[in-house]
C-alpha cells in the first residue's frame, strides 16, 4: 500500500506543489489549511508522515506537533518563513523530525520524505495504535481515557474494560462468557446477567453523552460495537 502523507499549509499554492509532486513519488496525498484539520483527520485515520507550515489559523503547526506527539511517533517535518535559529530549536524540542525554510526545494523535500519513510517504515508505531476510534468515540489506551465529541468520558474499570475490548474488535460479536472473562476475569465465578446489567448502565451514560458509538446485541449470544 502506498504511504499517506498529510499536508498542512493556509498557502493553496504551496499545497498543491508539494501534493504534486508527491504524488508524482507514488504517495498518496491529503491537504488541510490549517492545523485543526489536519489533527482531526489524523485521529479518524493516522498518516506516515505529516509536512506542516508553522503560522496557520485555528492551529499552528507548533500546536499540531505538540497534539500529535500526544498520540503518535508519526514523523513531522516543519516548512516554514521562519528561519531564525529559535523557530528551528523549538519545532525540534517539540517533537519535529526535520525543519526546511521556505522558500525549499520540492527535490530535497521529496528526498528527505523517503529517507525518514525508509528509516522509520519498519518500526511499529506502538502509540497510534494505542488509539481507538468509533464514530465520535476516541479511546486512548495508553492513559485509559475515552472521549466522545472531544469530552471526556468518566467510566468505572469495568466499563473501560469493555469498550476496549469492543471497539479493539469491531464488528466482532463477544459472547457474556467471554466478556466475563476479559473484564472480571478468568477467576469470576458469578452470574453472567453481570454482563448485561454492566452494558445497560453503560448505553445510558453513552446516550446521555451523545455517543454514535452504540453496543449491539446479538440475541441469544452476547454484544459488539459495529463500526
Amino acid at each position: 500500500m502506498n504511504k499517506l502523507i498529510y499536508i498542512a499549509d493556509d498557502d493553496s499554492n504551496i499545497c498543491n506543489l508539494l501534493k504534486t509532486s508527491l504524488i508524482n513519488e507514488n504517495y498518496n496525498v491529503e491537504v488541510f489549511f490549517d492545523g485543526k484539520k489536519l489533527l482531526d483527520a489524523f485521529v479518524s485515520k493516522p498518516c506516515d508522515i505529516i509536512l506542516t507550515d508553522i503560522m496557520m489559523p485555528n492551529m499552528n503547526g507548533y500546536e499540531l506537533c505538540k497534539n500529535i506527539r500526544k498520540l503518535s511517533n508519526v514523523p513531522i517535518i516543519m516548512l516554514s518563513a521562519k528561519d531564525e535559529e529559535i523557530d528551528k530549536i523549538l519545532g525540534l524540542e517539540l517533537g519535529s523530525d526535520d525543519y526546511l525554510s521556505k522558500p525549499f526545494s520540492l527535490r530535497e523535500v521529496t528526498i528527505k520524505v523517503k529517507n525518514i519513510l525508509r528509516r522509520t517504515s519498519s518500526i511499529p508505531d506502538t502509540i497510534s495504535n494505542n488509539i481507538l476510534t468509533s464514530k465520535n468515540l476516541k479511546l486512548n489506551k495508553t492513559n485509559r481515557e475515552i472521549f466522545i465529541n472531544d469530552t471526556l468520558f468518566s467510566t468505572t474499570t469495568k466499563e473501560y474494560n469493555l469498550l476496549e475490548l469492543l471497539i479493539e474488535n469491531k464488528n466482532k460479536a463477544f459472547s457474556r462468557e467471554v466478556i466475563i472473562n476479559n473484564v472480571w476475569g478468568y477467576d469470576y465465578y458469578g452470574d453472567t446477567r453481570q454482563v448485561d446489567h454492566l452494558i445497560k448502565r453503560l448505553r445510558k451514560k453513552m446516550l446521555l453523552a451523545d455517543s454514535l458509538c452504540k453496543i449491539e446485541t446479538i440475541w441469544g449470544f452476547g454484544y459488539k460495537v459495529t463500526d
